[in-house]
């Protein structure tokens, strides 16, 4: 069965079409990428799944349940993380996680303890005097602690800074390990890139590619530029990269850089060259 279906969702706010006829998969256990422009759609998705809106037209599933009509029990598996988190500023964040634990949770207090110490939380500040990079991480924790089936994360590194959303990741990695689908919508693709298994390409409310992070790679060409006799020189290559290494190594080459494609270029073409925001 799979973890998430999504099939021909149309979503219009007013008469604004802000999905056309969307649909993806998410296999159990994967890590699973959504990229795409401010304004792409990618919120609006992730909205639909939670029931936090209706679409016009479409059904999404989580564990073949209609997102719709068994929302209740699918919530019960569900752990979110949205793009902007607001608390009642008078809660710390121990408040938080207690409140979280009285609806759904499985999770002891030295679990809690534990993730707040790894992510560097003070749990008993109240929320008004946390920065975003710590509301944040109560977000991630409280998703955490209901050790749940489907974790969806809607720019879960937003104000973190690069220690901490390595730590990120390695307890999304050990989540994985033990069967937790995670579906990641970022505009980090460096992020995308390094942990996710596929990824799902969103323009203007229309899926333009779905594809592993493996034939992504298979299908990068390499930028090469090197120096022989004080001239410069430049191309793109594509075949094998072994065969290339061994033409350049009956150069006299002074300089070599050799550059892969990354997922940022290639999302930049499925933009058509627009800068990326």
């Amino acid at each position: 069965m799979k973890a998430i279906e999504v099939n021909n969702i149309v979503k219009y706010y007013g008469n604004t079409l802000a999905l056309n006829n969307v649909s993806f998969s998410v296999e159990k256990g994967e890590i699973f990428g959504f990229i795409g422009q401010n304004g792409a759609g990618k919120s609006t998705t992730i909205r639909i799944l939670l029931n936090m809106i209706f679409s016009n037209a479409g059904e999404a599933k989580i564990f073949g349940k209609d997102c719709a009509l068994d929302s209740k029990e699918i919530k019960k598996i569900i752990g979110y993380v949205p793009s902007e988190v607001e608390y009642y500023k008078g809660m710390s964040a121990i408040d938080v996680f207690k409140y979280t634990l009285m609806f759904n949770g499985n999770s002891s207090f030295k679990e809690i303890e534990s993730l707040c110490d790894y992510l560097e939380l003070d749990y008993k500040k109240p929320i008004a005097e946390l920065s975003l990079g710590n509301r944040k991480k109560v977000s991630l924790i409280q998703a955490l602690i209901r050790k749940p089936e489907i974790i969806i994360l809607d720019e879960p590194t937003s104000g973190l800074d690069p220690l901490i959303q390595e730590k990120l990741f390695k307890l999304l990695l050990k989540e994985k390990e033990r069967g937790t689908t995670i579906f990641l919508s970022s505009h980090n693709l460096d992020d995308v890139e390094k942990y996710c298994d596929r990824v799902a390409i969103i323009k203007s409310g229309n899926i333009m590619d779905i594809k592993s992070i493996k034939e992504l790679n298979e299908e990068a060409f390499y930028k090469i530029k090197y120096t022989e006799d004080e001239k410069e020189v430049s191309f793109v290559y594509k075949e094998d990269i072994n065969k290339l290494i061994k033409d350049l190594s009956k150069k006299k080459i002074e300089n070599l850089e050799i550059k892969k494609e990354s997922l940022h270029e290639k999302f930049i073409k499925y933009y058509g060259g627009d800068d990326y925001e």
